[in-house]
């Protein structure tokens, strides 16, 4: 997702004021984050307002891990709009969820929405787990897939598995000659549906690391980073 940037020049009217967006940035990558707190956001100085110039900033997660954020000018006025990729240490959930989308709707034929939760930035975690919604699932010959857990490595490789449930049970109460037919299907109500195990292996995707190096890492597809 790129976000817009409005912002005001330097004195000198040549420059853009880079303090201001290393504060603004920082400012809302924290307030779009789950649990996040950014040591630093760090720009580079001096730099020329240009309409369509692009520059990199870096941002700092607090205990660790450096991001990469990327700012296009959109004039020679000052408003920008920037987007952080995923990377080893921030992941953007909007893209998580585009990834899983694709993968999901390519492999069942059928359009899949997935739903990560309302924050769109959080820390690529080793060893962390979390849970997307599959909203209205994705039927299979198996059951329907109603939610993916997302797995983080150690060494912050993330993988998916589709989380199923078995189709519901369908009871008939079959009346004895001579008698009238049942009026309702109590057996059948009590039914509850079944957790199945994952139905398919995690999948495996092409992503770009923070150096922009394009590498093979399970789930997540390649941003520019």
């Amino acid at each position: 997702m790129v976000w817009p940037l409005a912002l005001g020049l330097t004195a000198c009217g040549n420059r853009l004021d880079t303090a201001e967006v290393e504060s603004t940035i920082q400012a809302d990558i924290e307030r779009q984050g789950r649990r996040l707190s950014l040591k630093a956001v760090l720009c580079p100085k001096d730099v020329p307002r240009q309409a369509e110039a692009y520059f990199r900033c870096v941002g700092e997660v607090e205990g660790g891990g450096t991001f990469t954020i990327n700012v296009i000018q959109q004039d020679n006025q000052g408003n920008v709009t920037w987007e952080v990729p995923n990377s080893k240490a921030l992941l953007n959930l909007p893209k998580v969820e585009d990834s899983i989308q694709q993968e999901l709707s390519q492999a069942y034929s059928q359009r899949a929405q997935i739903d990560c939760g309302s924050a769109t930035y959080r820390v690529n975690q080793p060893r962390d787990r979390f849970e997307c919604q599959v909203v209205g699932g994705v039927s299979t010959d198996t059951g329907t897939i109603t939610a993916v857990l997302v797995s983080i490595d150690p060494n912050g490789n993330l993988s998916w598995q589709e989380q199923a449930v078995a189709p519901r049970a369908s009871l008939q109460a079959i009346a004895a000659p001579g008698s009238p037919s049942p009026t309702s299907t109590a057996a059948a109500s009590q039914t509850k549906p079944a957790t199945a195990a994952p139905t398919t292996m995690p999948k495996s995707t092409a992503v770009t690391g923070p150096t922009g190096r394009t590498v093979n890492r399970p789930y997540v597809r390649g941003d520019d980073d």
